[in-house]
């Protein structure tokens, strides 16, 4: 069969996980040649190579990069979130979360698994007073791009939610506690976004 035509049979059947490029080649009746070589090239992108565990993993790697340092993170949240990056066939559990919380090599930024005790600990850094102070250094931090402002949570605490523009800076939407120490991590969270 030829290898274009199999490949693009295999990605309407959905059939996008394979070990290996060349295991992929092999199941056309195909050999692994230069040309052939290139014809995957052209594909690799429509297809998952790795085991499913290597696959999972680099998923997960990716959400825990993206959070910021030291933060509590929601594992049914974040199950659902890396879910929808997996192919239909890949299900992932919050048990591989929690094990992965648990290990260095992967929670490179000190996360920490969202609970009932840390939730209500994790509240009073937000049942606080709002100062001009704030109010004007978020405002100097206001451009085209960066969306700053005060939220009222349900528990009718503040937060201070930074939302940033994909066309101006990496898209994110993350809430921080009312402060000048969360000012500070916003600032340097807008610097490292920037494109």
């Amino acid at each position: 069969m030829d290898l274009r035509e199999f490949l693009q049979n295999q990605i309407k059947k959905g059939n996008i996980n394979w070990r290996s490029k060349s295991e992929l080649v092999r199941a056309s009746g195909n050999n692994i040649s230069g040309n052939n070589a290139k014809i995957i090239k052209e594909y690799e992108n429509k297809f998952q190579f790795g085991s499913e565990i290597e696959i999972k993993n680099k998923e997960i790697l990716k959400y825990f990069n993206a959070q910021p340092k030291n933060s509590f993170i929601s594992v049914e949240g974040a199950a659902k979130k890396i879910q929808a990056k997996l192919p239909d066939k890949i299900i992932i559990s919050e048990t591989i979360i929690y094990n992965r919380l648990k290990d260095p090599k992967f929670n490179k930024n000190n996360l920490k698994p969202q609970t009932l005790d840390n939730q209500v600990s994790k509240t009073a850094p937000y049942k606080v007073k709002i100062t001009d102070e704030l109010k004007n250094k978020m405002k100097q931090l206001r451009e085209p791009g960066i969306y700053l402002y005060l939220e009222v949570t349900q528990s009718g605490n503040n937060t201070l939610r930074l939302k940033l523009n994909g066309e101006l800076f990496e898209n994110s939407d993350t809430s921080y506690p009312p402060n000048l120490n969360s000012l500070k991590l916003i600032e340097q969270k807008i610097k490292d976004s920037r494109k």
